[in-house]
């Protein structure tokens, strides 16, 4: 890890702008458990998408159809959102399976249907949270809101890149996925950091000590 990129860490987690906002999308909670259960400790609104969103509407009631979800991480899902505020979509996009001619259809979140998949946030939880973004002074990005390879499941996930890409604040960004949005949707020029560190990001994030052996050398360099 570069001294910058730890620099731009302990920026954003450390010693950080308040309000400070967190984004951790991806397909399963369990995959980022210790990063939701830390960030829960440390930030003012944490935003979840993804298949992980899945799980967090669950747990607030919700049906989900044969959306990817995990039925075990329910009760801790309850927990984060007793920890600190998490909003969930009012609307999302649907389908009945993940392809590129998968016919995409807007619905409130209480009206998703046994047959079908939740895939995005919908235009009013994207105009949402993108003017929850704007009043934030730093923000953590890890993974997308939804399937954004696939056009008709991709406007969440771009509507949330260009509110950070907006937002005058800091901003760091890590992790595969994300960084493909990034350049997906042309705004990496407008993200304050952007990690390439991989999974020390993510360690970073979840409070795992580096070593100091590392971080010396990245000192150094």
């Amino acid at each position: 890890m570069l001294a910058k990129e730890l620099d731009a860490l302990e920026r954003s987690l450390t010693n950080p702008e308040r309000p400070i906002l967190a984004i951790v999308g991806g397909a399963k909670v369990s995959s980022k458990l210790e990063m939701l259960q830390t960030l829960a400790t440390k930030v003012d609104q944490l935003i979840v998408g993804g298949g992980i969103a899945n799980t967090f509407l669950l747990a607030a009631g919700y049906g989900v159809g044969k959306s990817l979800c995990e039925l075990d991480l329910v009760d801790t899902a309850k927990q984060l959102m007793g920890a600190t505020n998490i909003p969930l979509p009012s609307d999302v996009i649907v389908a009945s399976r993940i392809s590129e001619n998968a016919e995409a259809k807007t619905k409130a979140v209480s009206e998703v249907s046994s047959d079908e998949m939740i895939l995005d946030i919908g235009p009013e939880s994207t105009a949402n949270l993108s003017a929850l973004v704007a009043n934030m002074k730093t923000i953590i990005w890890n993974g997308p809101v939804g399937v954004f390879e696939f056009d008709q499941f991709a406007r969440g996930t771009a509507g949330i890149s260009h509110a950070i890409a907006a937002n005058r604040g800091f901003s760091i960004a890590g992790g595969g996925e994300t960084i493909a949005a990034i350049d997906k949707f042309g705004v990496t020029k407008d993200i304050s950091y952007i990690s390439t560190g991989g999974g020390a990001f993510l360690e970073y994030v979840q409070g795992i000590e580096l070593p100091a052996v590392q971080i010396l050398n990245a000192r150094g360099e």
